[in-house]
């Protein structure tokens, strides 16, 4: 899968929850290996509310849609993060997460990416900060919205 179309992706998003890490393709390359690429079906979810698989997800192509106990709550365009909170937290899914159209998103489970931290540890460090900043907009914006599930 081409990874530039991953870079492409995130640097295009413009969004307050934005993945700030700004790797470079070459830093991207390097990080590959440790990234399963998923190729998403309209319909198939992607990640299910209540599971418990660790693994967070970076779109790059397509559209996702967010939902809790069955509501809308959220579309994922290319380049957003989905799947952070559980990755880092270890806790079940809050959500589910279904591809609205075919697409690709590159996923990178906990156990790969311990694998990543002990061989390339200054790219997981630099991906870990702009996940932590994903993660601190969107539990600022639950906070103000009241949104807690």
């Amino acid at each position: 899968m081409n990874v530039q179309q991953l870079v492409d992706a995130i640097g295009a998003l413009d969004a307050t929850d934005a993945l700030q890490c700004r790797l470079t393709v070459d830093e991207w390359k390097t990080l590959a290996p440790y990234l399963a690429v998923r190729f998403l079906r309209a319909g198939e979810p992607l990640v299910r509310e209540g599971d418990n698989d660790r693994e967070l997800f970076i779109l790059a192509d397509g559209e996702l849609e967010v939902t809790i106990q069955g509501n809308f709550v959220a579309t994922v365009v290319p380049g957003s993060v989905v799947g952070e909170g559980t990755f880092f937290s270890g806790h079940p899914r809050s959500a589910s997460v279904t591809p609205t159209c075919s697409g690709v998103a590159w996923g990178l489970s906990w156990e790969r990416f311990d694998d990543m931290a002990a061989k390339q540890p200054r790219l997981a460090v630099d991906l870990v900060k702009g996940l932590a900043s994903v993660l601190a907009i969107r539990m600022r914006e639950a906070l103000l919205i009241g949104n807690f599930s």
